[in-house]
């Protein structure tokens, strides 16, 4: 005897897979990356949170780099630091 129909078993695989295959490729229409772009208010290169509406308080890049700048606060312990070797600053 020889089957001529899908058995149930492959049929309800091949349902499920026609299914898959068309969310998936419903999702793959985006922007084509794998990450989302930050949105941090720290991120010089963040997207317009207002998408670009009249009378937002975006702020510039030179800004944000301006107060990330101001932010980072340098190590005074490991600047005062002397050399133990003598040799250490010599040319």
């Amino acid at each position: 005897m020889t089957k001529t129909t899908k058995s149930n078993r492959m049929q309800k695989f091949s349902d499920r897979n026609k299914k898959f295959m068309a969310a998936k490729s419903s999702k793959s229409k985006g922007s084509g990356s794998a990450f989302t772009k930050s949105a941090a208010s720290t991120n010089p290169n963040r997207p317009d949170p207002a998408g670009g509406k009249a009378g937002s308080q975006f702020r510039t890049k030179a800004t944000i780099n301006r107060i990330n700048m101001y932010r980072a606060k340098p190590n005074l312990k490991k600047m005062k630091e002397r050399p133990t070797d003598p040799e250490a600053g010599r040319i």
